[in-house]
């Protein structure tokens, strides 16, 4: 449907190449940019774009693209979320020394969950993790075969990819395992190094725009991007590119099944940055 409005609107979709020069024949030039790398991208969003002969750029995370599995920390928010806290009042895994522990409103079940991911970290390799899920999920009433058959926390596979790129999409680094830090120190050149690698070998592309996973950052790391040779970086940060804005934090307008047509047109047509523009002035001045 949001391919249908912009093909609709007539903007021009573009292939992002990173920061715009102002050069652009192109008013309003929209680039579509995809994070992660989910398998239903692949499967679902690939034929529309095709469709329309937009071109696009995925933003691939590659550790569970090379071991097909579920996402975990996504799989256990999304069997918190369907959990029926009328009907189920508390949760017990007692193979891992968990609960029961109440999850009877949403304060209890968001620690539930912030213990779960804790003893989920501290498992000795991601088969003992990917256990817990299983586990997880039958606690919650999540059909965990179901969810592995229909692939939906996966990340597309190396043939997936493969053939995606064959197909006309741009693959770019968003780190080997999602993550900047790793206990309590900063990997964010180790992570965009092995991502590269991985994404140069799939698809010969060498990666030189980068996106920071679920848009953490601050300035502090503009530096290790340099030294990586990254060209951009993309934000989670909602709001439009010019030739002003760094190139180490873009914004872009977000998109998802929460946003309604007439938030999203607002949003391409340039309105809501101007609200946003209006308010960031009257802070000032107040």
């Amino acid at each position: 449907a949001r391919m249908a409005l912009l093909e609709k609107w007539g903007y021009p979709i573009v292939a992002f190449t990173g920061m715009p020069d102002g050069k652009s024949q192109h008013r309003c030039p929209t680039a579509i940019t995809i994070d992660d790398g989910w398998y239903s991208t692949w499967s679902e969003m690939l034929p529309i774009l095709e469709k329309h002969n937009y071109p696009a750029t995925i933003y691939l995370t590659t550790y569970y693209c090379l071991n097909q599995a579920p996402v975990i920390d996504v799989v256990l928010t999304y069997c918190f979320s369907v959990l029926n806290t009328r009907e189920r009042r508390t949760l017990h895994l007692p193979e891992y020394g968990f609960g029961p522990v109440s999850i009877d409103s949403d304060e209890t079940s968001s620690k539930a969950l912030a213990t779960i991911r804790d003893i989920c970290a501290s498992l000795e390799d991601d088969s003992a993790r990917q256990r817990l899920v299983k586990a997880v999920c039958e606690e919650a009433g999540v059909d965990h075969a179901e969810l592995m058959a229909g692939r939906w926390f996966h990340i597309m596979n190396p043939e997936e990819v493969k053939d995606a790129a064959r197909r006309g999409v741009t693959f770019e680094p968003h780190t080997q395992h999602h993550r900047i830090t790793h206990q309590g120190q900063d990997s964010l050149a180790d992570e965009i190094a092995i991502n590269r690698e991985y994404i140069q070998k799939l698809t010969g592309n060498t990666g030189k725009h980068f996106c920071y996973p679920s848009g953490r950052f601050t300035s502090s790391l503009w530096p290790v991007l340099e030294r990586c040779q990254i060209d951009s970086a993309t934000t989670t940060e909602i709001g439009l590119v010019d030739e002003k804005t760094p190139p180490y934090a873009m914004p872009r307008i977000l998109d998802g099944q929460y946003v309604s047509e007439l938030e999203f047109e607002a949003e391409m047509s340039g309105f809501l940055e101007l609200t946003r523009m209006v308010r960031r002035v009257g802070k000032k001045q107040s």
